[in-house]
C-alpha cells in the first residue's frame, strides 16, 4: 500500500511539474524545440515532461531556471494556475490565441457553460 501512493505522488508530481514548466516556457514564447535546445535535451524528453511521463534530473532544472531566467521555487510553484482572476483572463486569452480555429467551438462550449 505504501508503494501505492508513492507512485502515486510521484506520477502527481511529474503531472504538476510538466504543466507548469510548459506554462513557463510558452510565456516566454519559446517553442519545444527552441527550448529543449536552450537546456540540451530532445524535444521529445521535453514532450514526455511536460506532459508528466518523464522526469527530470537536477542538472535539468538547473538548466530549465538559467533558460527561463527563474528560481526553482518558481518553477515547483504548482498553484500559479490559481493565482488569480488576472492570471486565469491572460491564460484562457492565450489559449484562445493558440487554437484560432476553433473560436467558434470555444465560444460555443463557454456560452454552453455560463449559460
Amino acid at each position: 500500500m505504501h508503494v501505492f501512493l508513492q507512485n502515486y505522488c510521484m506520477a502527481e508530481l511529474k503531472e504538476h511539474f510538466g504543466k507548469r514548466l510548459k506554462y513557463l516556457r510558452e510565456s516566454k514564447k519559446l517553442t519545444q524545440e527552441q527550448f529543449a535546445e536552450k537546456i540540451d535535451i530532445s524535444s521529445r524528453a521535453l514532450s514526455s515532461i511536460e506532459c508528466g511521463k518523464m522526469f527530470v534530473t537536477a542538472e535539468t532544472i538547473e538548466k530549465i531556471c538559467r533558460a527561463l531566467e527563474i528560481n526553482p521555487k518558481t518553477l515547483f510553484d504548482f498553484d500559479f494556475q490559481y493565482a488569480g482572476i488576472v492570471d486565469a483572463k491572460k491564460e484562457l486569452l492565450h489559449l484562445i490565441d493558440k487554437n484560432e480555429s476553433q473560436i467558434l467551438k470555444i465560444r460555443n462550449i463557454v456560452r454552453a457553460f455560463l449559460g
